[in-house]
C-alpha cells in the first residue's frame, strides 16, 4: 500500500516536471508577422544610413503546418548621386504561401520556403523631377507589381509568440530602379 502511494507520488512529480506542449500550427490559427527589415542593394554597404524597411503580415496556417499571408511591406532605400542621395521608398501589398521544409521533432524550430505576388507604389525622389544641382530625374514614380521567393526560420519563443528571420528576394516589373531586390528581415509572429 505505501509502495503504491510512493509509486503514484512519484508518477505525479513527473508529469509535472515535463513541459506540456500546447497545440501548434494547428489548422485555421491566425497569426500576425511584425518585422523589420534592410535591403541589400549590389555596392553599398549592408547598414547604409535612411535603408530600412518595415512590415506587418496576417497569417493563417492551413493543414500540416504550411501557411497563407497577406502583408503590407514598406522600404527606403537612399539611392548616393554626388553629395546627397535620391529616395527610393515602396510601399507594397503580398499575397502568399509558405510552406515546411524542415522542422525539429517538437516543432519548435521550422523552416519555411514560400512564394508570393505582390503590387504596389513606388516614389522615386519625393516625387520631384529635378535634383537640388538640376540635374533631371529620368525615372519617375509609378504602380509597380511582381513576386518575391521567401526563405523563413521561426523558432517558438512560447506556445503564441515565434522568433522569425527571413531572406526575401523580389522581382519588380515596372520599375526602372533594382528590378531584384533581395532583403533580409527579423521580427516576431504572435499566433492566436
Amino acid at each position: 500500500m505505501v509502495m503504491k502511494k510512493v509509486l503514484f507520488l512519484l508518477a505525479c512529480v513527473v508529469a509535472i516536471m515535463l513541459p506540456a506542449q500546447a497545440q501548434r500550427l494547428i489548422s485555421k490559427q491566425k497569426g500576425i508577422e511584425v518585422v523589420g527589415s534592410l535591403p541589400i542593394i549590389k555596392g553599398e554597404k549592408f547598414f547604409a544610413k535612411d535603408n530600412f524597411g518595415l512590415g506587418l503580415s496576417l497569417t493563417r496556417y492551413l493543414k500540416r503546418e504550411n501557411y497563407t499571408f497577406m502583408g503590407m511591406d514598406y522600404e527606403q532605400q537612399n539611392m548616393p548621386y554626388r553629395d546627397y542621395g535620391v529616395k527610393l521608398k515602396d510601399a507594397l501589398l503580398h499575397l502568399g504561401y509558405m510552406h515546411p521544409l524542415f522542422s525539429d521533432n517538437g516543432k519548435n524550430v521550422l523552416l519555411y520556403g514560400g512564394i508570393s505576388a505582390l503590387g504596389g507604389y513606388e516614389e522615386l525622389g519625393e516625387d520631384k523631377p529635378f535634383l537640388p544641382d538640376g540635374a533631371k530625374l529620368l525615372d519617375r514614380s509609378r504602380f509597380v507589381y511582381g513576386g518575391a521567393l521567401h526563405l523563413s526560420v521561426e523558432c517558438f519563443l512560447t506556445d503564441n509568440v515565434l522568433l522569425l528571420l527571413k531572406g526575401q528576394g523580389r522581382v519588380l516589373f515596372g520599375t526602372d530602379v533594382h528590378r531584384f531586390r533581395p532583403a533580409l528581415s527579423a521580427g516576431f509572429k504572435f499566433n492566436f
